[in-house]
């Protein structure tokens, strides 16, 4: 066991706190469990989650879930109020704390704000002596609050924007997120999956693979620019509506589109067959915490077009095709020069080997040093 993972001859232990995990997939939830799975051999990892079965090491938590009792009461119109609400309860309703000190642990790690601001108030209250870990891991740029002991950023222009809040150095930390390449690997020819898939022969396809809204993926955008590119590639969007999710957008989708336009919801599991019958991913988003298709998509050798960006340039260097998603017809002309000709024209470097320093493999040891760094501190008061 790394010496980062040991307290005084004893294992180091660790609560990861994210009430969405057991509830939907997206890249928080994926980001804690392989946190709590990639861990757990070296240190006394547990997960607390918002639903789904307890496995070894996890709690789930009861609480107002935001797609449950609250969605019918508040409607759609208040999904932020919806959030806050989900993050309170999740903190205060009996469950939660009493777990945290019976397990006695040295670092609690969260990822959602409103989360780090209730288990820093409840910290003070209760008189417990963990150290408090939040990720930065959202595309709005959020103040923890100076109760934080670390705030973890999984990029350096997310340590900057932490910076620009005025975050000091000293609680500031970059470590990326780690990816199971193995994970998406094809299972079938490519071939066989787009028959598999009922594609026709020689269609393109634009893939997409992400949470279906306006404000951070911009799927509108996407829809629109493609519809303005022309010519018969198929637009693939695959993406989770949980839990505030826009529907309007697949309507939108088809009225463009039409047949070329399609949506799915495939398992974890099933991405890495999306990855292998595409010939390009597309992002239109032009503010990310890290990226995690993305680099799951490159880790294949799928060439990706993302937004031209000091974020995306120094996370993928050479590895991807990059454009100005904020201009106006920019990603339709891109989109109509690299479906010119199958396939798709790679980039300068190798998609692969531009992310390949992003498998768990490299960077478990990181996270184990990093628990092992910040409980060495004392606790914030």
């Amino acid at each position: 066991m790394p010496e980062a993972g040991r307290r005084g001859g004893k294992t180091l232990k660790v609560a990861l706190v994210c009430p969405t995990v057991g509830q939907t997939r997206r890249g928080y939830e994926r980001f804690f469990t392989d946190l709590h799975n990639v861990l757990s051999p070296d240190i006394d990892v547990h997960l607390f989650k918002g639903a789904g079965e307890a496995g070894p090491r996890e709690t789930v938590v009861p609480h107002l879930r935001r797609t449950g009792l609250m969605a019918g009461l508040l409607g759609r119109r208040l999904a932020y109020r919806r959030y806050q609400l989900e993050h309170a309860s999740f903190a205060t309703m009996l469950a939660l704390m009493p777990a945290l000190r019976r397990g006695n642990f040295d670092v609690v790690h969260v990822i959602d704000p409103p989360l780090a601001h209730h288990l820093q108030t409840l910290r003070r209250l209760s008189g417990l002596r963990f150290r408090l870990l939040y990720t930065h891991g959202g595309p709005a740029v959020v103040d923890p609050g100076a109760g934080v002991d670390l705030v973890h950023c999984l990029t350096q222009p997310a340590q900057g924007q932490m910076r620009g809040l005025g975050v000091p150095e000293e609680r500031l930390t970059v470590v990326p997120v780690g990816v199971h390449f193995d994970h998406f690997r094809a299972p079938a020819t490519r071939a066989a999956l787009r028959q598999q898939w009922q594609l026709p022969v020689g269609r393109a396809v634009v893939l997409c693979v992400g949470a279906v809204n306006r404000h951070h993926k911009r799927i509108d955008h996407l829809i629109r620019e493609m519809a303005a590119a022309g010519g018969d590639a198929l637009l693939w969007l695959d993406g989770s509506l949980h839990p505030d999710g826009d529907n309007t957008l697949l309507e939108l989708g088809r009225e463009l589109l039409g047949e070329r336009f399609r949506y799915t919801e495939v398992e974890s599991a099933r991405v890495c067959e999306l990855y292998a019958l595409a010939d390009l991913l597309v992002s239109a988003a032009v503010d990310e915490s890290f990226g995690m298709a993305i680099v799951e998509a490159m880790s294949t050798g799928l060439p990706v077009l993302v937004h031209n960006s000091l974020h995306f340039q120094l996370l993928l260097g050479q590895g991807a095709h990059r454009v100005d998603m904020l201009t106006p017809g920019a990603l339709s002309q891109a989109l109509r020069a690299l479906l010119q000709a199958l396939p798709v024209q790679r980039p300068l470097a190798d998609p692969a080997a531009a992310v390949a320093h992003f498998g768990w493999g490299a960077l478990r040891a990181d996270y184990i040093r990093l628990y092992g760094r910040l409980h060495a501190r004392a606790p914030a008061h």
